[in-house]
């Protein structure tokens, strides 16, 4: 004989939480469908907001008409348990003041040589300028991160642009930080004596 199945509270709340939980991520599902249309898989959407490179890379001066990408390098981005251990790739192109690059560039001691072009991922390669005369300094890289991350900073006199190549950048406090392109147009600062450089 078929004995009826008998289904216990605890079942009725679990099988009701189940339905309510697969309804709220279907429809987060569907709304970072919605949001992320211009989205590149495991990179995100393009930014053009400068605020976060403005904290990060305030020594090379004030920025505008930014192009860049945030995302972990190591991820697709789109992984159910996310990396504990992530890494944040910033990568991207933006324009500087008139004359600003070539006022840096002219610091003595900065060793500024003509650089190939930055290479960058795809979706940032248009903003890239077509005649730009790249040039690059080890110093300089250090200058602007403190040497508390990897970080490279392509500047193209011709256009006023620089593109930039970060891994974990931070914002980074200090006088070059506080100072902006006054401190990169001074020079590195002197060491006290008895230091090592």
């Amino acid at each position: 004989m078929d004995q009826p199945i008998v289904v216990g509270r605890r079942r009725w709340l679990l099988l009701g939480g189940l339905g309510g939980l697969a309804a709220v991520a279907g429809g987060a599902a569907l709304l970072l469908e919605a949001d992320d249309r211009d989205a590149v898989p495991g990179r995100g959407r393009v930014r053009t907001d400068t605020a976060p490179l403005q904290r990060r890379f305030s020594v090379v001066g004030r920025l505008s008409d930014a192009h860049w990408l945030g995302y972990d390098p190591d991820g697709s981005g789109r992984g159910a348990i996310p990396n504990p251990d992530a890494r944040i790739r910033v990568v991207g192109v933006a324009r500087l003041p008139a004359g600003t690059v070539r006022a840096i560039t002219a610091v003595p001691g900065r060793a500024f040589a003509p650089a190939e072009q930055p290479r960058v991922p795809q979706q940032l390669a248009r903003y890239l300028p077509a005649d730009a005369r790249w040039t690059a300094s080890a110093r300089y890289d250090d200058l602007v991160t403190r040497s508390r991350y990897p970080g490279r900073f392509h500047l193209d006199p011709v256009t006023d642009t620089v593109c930039f190549d970060t891994l974990d950048p931070v914002p980074v406090d200090g006088p070059g930080a506080q100072e902006g392109t006054a401190s990169v147009l001074a020079g590195p600062s002197p060491r006290p004596s008895g230091q090592a450089g």
